[in-house]
């Protein structure tokens, strides 16, 4: 989001009057400012404007036991971006207002096992059917080298699970490629408060593009990633507190976007992780800075943002591209 200076009063003013002064095109040698000297002025006051940009952080906050955080205030955050402290220029909560989800289903052939595209359907309808009247939800599919859409943002829950019943699983998998993908389309979409919640069993085959890449493309909308991956057998054998490394790509991808991973094993982890994200999405804290450095260069800046109560636990988003 940007956000333009306006018009300084005193050119304004100036403009103001020198377009008093001529209040029809003249003819040369005529007197009153020329429209060539009316130009010059606009292109003085373009090059004098000073470009502003709003950093907005949807953010979540929890205590060391993952209970939501509420009423909390500005004065309660620290902010930095590459270290430099930053003044919170915005301050709100968003409880009670509309959410659109986008539920990315993994419908590759590994899903059939074990019944999990069957189980990754039965979480969405839970989900869905908890909806408020305002809130939207769509569905994106993806197996082999297709992501799509199967159903755009809607409030209609019988057509959407019409059509979510219908999918079958095919093909390969290319988690990397759909992560990737997924973030634009959902941004193209919908303004507002929204999410993204990808449910699959976490087995990439197929993907062409790189992880980083993949990431780099996921920071440049500020849409947070919600997964749900199903855990495998080699997942149970780990020592407690550590991933297999294709959860640990899932991770990664939520926790640079503000999201958050779900390791699963039965049908009831999985509606748990529902309940979860529906109430993150139902009260978050929403933070905007003006970035203090001016620099539009393309590079990744690094925020941070914490609790002045070093028992909060804040999630948002790990940064942003200084695009020009």
């Amino acid at each position: 989001m940007r956000i333009f200076a306006s018009l300084p009063t005193a050119a304004i003013g100036l403009l103001s009057l020198l377009l008093a002064l001529s209040p029809s095109p003249r003819s040369a040698g005529e007197g009153g400012p020329t429209d060539l000297e009316i130009e010059k002025l606009r292109e003085l006051h373009y090059q004098e404007q000073e470009q502003v940009r709003l950093v907005l952080l949807p953010t979540v906050v929890t205590d060391r036991r993952g209970r939501l955080k509420q009423g909390l205030g500005a004065e309660d955050f620290r902010l930095y971006e590459d270290y430099v402290p930053q003044e919170i220029k915005y301050f709100g909560t968003e409880a009670n207002q509309p959410i659109s989800i986008a539920f990315l289903l993994d419908v590759s052939g590994s899903m059939r096992q074990l019944g999990k595209l069957d189980e990754a359907k039965e979480a969405i309808r839970v989900f869905v059917n908890s909806f408020g009247d305002d809130d939207r939800f769509g569905l994106i599919c993806f197996a082999d080298d297709q992501v799509a859409w199967v159903t755009e943002f809607t409030s209609d829950a019988e057509l959407f699970e019409l059509r979510l019943d219908v999918q079958k699983a095919y093909g390969q998998t290319a988690i990397i490629d759909a992560l990737a993908a997924t973030p634009r389309l959902v941004d193209e979409q919908i303004k507002g408060r929204k999410a993204i919640v990808l449910i699959t069993d976490g087995i990439d085959n197929a993907s062409r593009m790189s992880p980083f890449e993949a990431i780099r493309l996921a920071r440049s909308v500020n849409v947070p990633i919600y997964t749900i991956g199903f855990s495998s057998f080699i997942d149970g054998l780990l020592p407690k507190g550590t991933l297999e490394s294709r959860q640990l790509v899932l991770q990664h991808f939520s926790e640079e976007t503000g999201g958050l991973l779900f390791s699963v094993n039965d049908p009831d982890d999985l509606k748990e992780a529902v309940l979860v994200i529906q109430q993150e999405m139902r009260f978050q804290y929403i933070i905007g800075y003006h970035p203090s450095r001016r620099l539009w260069d393309g590079a990744f800046r690094r925020i941070k943002l914490e609790a002045a109560q070093d028992r909060l636990v804040v999630r948002t988003r790990a940064g942003y591209y200084a695009d020009p």
